[in-house]
C-alpha cells in the first residue's frame, strides 16, 4: 500500500473547543485517543481494533505481585522482618527507535533510566543512561513464503523462534504489537498466502503445498480478515475509507434521490403500512402513486 497522509483523504477529525475541557474526559483523549479524534475509528473491524489496542508485554522488567489491604491503597507484601511492605511496580521508560521497525526485536527497545557513578552509593552523582539490546543481522528461510528473509534480530527473538520450533510458527503465533511493522507485514503476507493456498502456496508443487498447509492449518483465517492483520492506524483508516467510498457512502448524492426517499417515507407513515418490496427495490414514487390511484378507482 502506498504511503499517504491523512490530509490526502477527507477523514473528519474531531477538533476540541475551549468548552471541551470542561467535560470529564481527559484532555489527552481529544488529542491522542484515536477513538475520540477520528470518528471513522469506531467503524473499523473489531478484530483489528483488538490487535491495535493490545499492550506490549512486560519484557524488560518483572512485575512484583502483592495483595490489597482494606485500610490502605495499593498492593502490599510481607517484608524480610515480617512487617508489611508496599509493592511499587514503576514502569520503565522504553523507547522503540526507527531501527526496531525495520526488523523483529521481539518487543525489545531502548530502556531509558539513570545510574549512579558508584553502585550502592546513592549520595554520588547520578547520570542518564540508555540500555540498548544486542542487534544482529540474520537471514532466515520462510516455509510459507518460500524465500529467505533478511532482517535485524535480537537474542530474545532467536530464543522465541527456537521455542516456537520454526520462524513461520513464531511469526504466526506472536502478537502484532510485539512483531512491530516489519514482522506484521510478514505475518499478513503469510496469512494471505495460506488463505490463497490454491494460487500462492507452492502452485507448482501440490505435495509440498498440502504438507505446509496441514502443518499451519490452525493459524488459517479468512482472506478478508488476513488483509487487515498488521495494518497501521493510517493504513486501516485509508482501507476503511476506500471500502465505504466504493459502497457509495461518501459520494455526492443527488437531491432528487434524497427528496424521493423522504417522500417515500412520508407516504408510508401516512398510510400506516410497512415498507413494501417495491420501495426496497427502488420503484419511483410516481409509479407507486399511479398504482394506488388505479386501486382506488377500481
Amino acid at each position: 500500500m502506498p504511503r499517504f497522509s491523512i490530509k490526502q483523504i477527507p477523514i473528519p477529525v474531531y477538533k476540541p473547543t475551549r468548552t471541551s475541557w470542561v467535560h470529564k474526559r481527559p484532555r489527552n483523549d481529544y488529542l491522542m485517543n484515536p477513538a475520540v479524534k477520528y470518528p471513522i475509528y469506531k467503524r473499523l473491524p473489531s478484530f483489528w481494533r483488538e490487535q491495535y489496542e493490545e499492550k506490549m508485554p512486560l519484557i524488560h522488567q518483572h512485575e512484583e505481585q502483592g495483595t490489597p489491604r482494606p485500610q490502605h491503597g495499593g498492593l502490599w507484601k510481607v517484608g524480610e522482618k515480617g512487617e508489611p511492605e508496599r509493592v511499587e511496580n514503576i514502569p520503565l521508560k522504553v523507547y522503540y527507535p526507527p531501527e526496531s521497525k525495520k526488523g523483529i526485536w521481539g518487543g525489545e527497545g531502548w530502556v531509558i533510566g539513570a545510574k549512579y557513578t558508584r553502585p550502592n552509593h546513592k549520595l554520588n552523582r547520578r547520570y542518564d543512561k540508555i540500555w540498548k539490546p544486542i542487534v544482529m543481522h540474520r537471514t532466515i528461510y520462510s516455509e510459507i513464503l518460500d524465500r529467505d528473509v533478511s532482517m535485524t534480530v535480537t537474542p530474545l527473538t532467536l530464543d522465541m523462534i527456537d521455542e516456537a520450533y520454526g520462524f513461520d510458527a513464531f511469526v504466526l503465533k506472536t502478537p502484532v504489537v510485539q512483531l512491530q511493522e516489519f514482522g506484521s507485514k510478514l505475518k499478513r503476507e503469510m496469512l494471505l498466502t495460506l488463505a490463497r493456498k490454491d494460487t500462492d502456496l507452492y502452485p507448482n508443487n501440490h505435495e509440498k503445498r498440502d504438507k505446509i498447509y496441514t502443518k499451519y492449518q490452525k493459524y488459517v483465517i479468512s482472506e478478508e480478515e488476513a488483509s487487515w492483520v498488521g495494518l497501521t492506524l493510517r493504513e486501516a483508516m485509508h482501507k476503511q475509507w476506500d471500502i465505504e467510498k466504493a459502497a457509495g457512502k461518501h459520494g455526492p448524492v443527488p437531491l432528487l434521490d434524497l427528496y424521493t426517499k423522504e417522500l417515500k417515507e412520508k407516504i408510508r407513515l401516512e398510510s400506516g403500512e410497512p415498507a413494501t418490496l417495491a420501495e426496497t427495490a427502488g420503484v419511483s414514487v410516481f409509479q407507486m402513486q399511479d398504482e394506488k390511484s388505479k386501486a382506488s378507482n377500481s
